[in-house]
């Protein structure tokens, strides 16, 4: 069996699934997919790009934590009457969790996958053009709109700030404009050490450092991603966030006006929810 992202959470690069599969199964293997960054997304054909097992958790397409799927093709998974007796005796089912995971994709099917990936290339294409103009900011991976491989571009980015700790970024970030990022290694650490150039001495020395000194922040990469609900408008607070961060802007932000900006989404988050049609 051979298992691969079917979008990277790091780079935010979709894979040839049609083309790994048919390497895959020229060799006789089978060909697992990790869904997680990709089902929310893109569209998925298990049959089209000759996926096998299709797998993806339901907090990636809005519904809550807790509740995950495991698509097999079928034929391929064969459990006999004692094992599948062991795996129901193992505990209830997440009832709630299934069903609000139906929902969600019900939801996305409404929106429309043409739709989401217009507005999401839209929203990325704005966001790499706008942070290649800050000084010291380093995106990686795929950065120009305008280049063939972009098709291939999430609304996933990753980059760093010259002289500047990417944690207290995510935390200048989250004080001074309510916006929420990740930051670290992003569960993939080899790819990040790759990106960063950590090399085999420098690994073995945070090592021992993580030892010594448990709580230490090692270097990582700020990541930030876009989803139905973002607009262009989220991208243009961020780029100025940014910009004040790097010292191109003085900020006027105090952390009352942030606190009743983000009282003021949320409320009006609920209103899009809870709202009789």
């Amino acid at each position: 069996m051979v298992a691969v992202s079917g979008a990277s959470n790091v780079l935010g690069v979709f894979n040839d699934l049609s083309e790994i599969s048919r390497i895959v199964h020229r060799y006789g293997a089978e060909l697992l997919v990790d869904a997680a960054q990709l089902v929310a997304h893109r569209r998925i054909s298990m049959e089209g790009s000759g996926i096998d097992y299709l797998a993806f958790s339901a907090h990636k397409v809005y519904a809550p934590f807790g509740c995950g799927v495991l698509v097999v093709k079928k034929g391929l998974l064969q459990v006999s009457p004692s094992g599948m007796e062991m795996i129901r005796s193992s505990g209830e089912e997440n009832t709630g969790g299934i069903a609000a995971l139906g929902k969600s994709l019900v939801l996305l099917q409404r929106i429309g996958f043409d739709l989401i990936r217009k507005e999401e290339q839209a929203l990325t294409a704005h966001a790499l053009l706008s942070l290649a103009h800050i000084k010291g900011l380093t995106v990686y991976g795929i950065k120009d709109p305008d280049s063939a491989s972009f098709d291939q571009k999430g609304g996933v980015i990753v980059f760093g700030i010259k002289g500047k700790i990417p944690f207290s970024i995510a935390k200048q970030l989250a004080r001074m404009g309510g916006i929420g990022v990740r930051v670290g290694c992003h569960c993939s650490h080899i790819i990040i050490k790759h990106i960063l150039n950590v090399t085999p001495g420098l690994e073995r020395f945070q090592r021992v450092m993580q030892t010594l000194i448990p709580g230490m922040k090692f270097p990582g990469l700020v990541r930030i991603s876009f989803g139905i609900g973002n607009t262009k408008d989220d991208v243009d607070k961020l780029i100025r966030i940014l910009n004040e961060i790097t010292g191109k802007k003085k900020s006027g932000n105090s952390g009352n006006e942030v606190k009743k900006r983000i009282k003021s989404f949320i409320k009006f988050r609920n209103g899009l929810v809870y709202s009789k049609p």
